[in-house]
């Protein structure tokens, strides 16, 4: 079975968001230099990151066939 990009990015776009969530939850709780909070916000960008690049190639495969 295969997975659509479109899937994966809103999926991924959606795993960002609850880790920015629990960024946000950690530095209110601990601080902005915890540890926790740090690597929530790394994962978050991660995240975010890998859906962008899924939302472009979602609009390079449309575009190819097209074609």
């Amino acid at each position: 079975m295969k997975t659509s990009p479109l899937f994966m990015a809103f999926l991924y776009l959606a795993i960002g968001f609850v880790f920015t969530y629990l960024a946000v939850h950690y530095a209110n709780e601990y601080g902005m230099t915890s540890i926790w909070t740090i690597i929530t916000m790394v994962v978050a960008t991660f995240d975010f990151a890998n859906s962008i690049r899924y939302f472009a190639l979602n609009n390079h495969l449309k575009r190819k066939q097209k074609k």
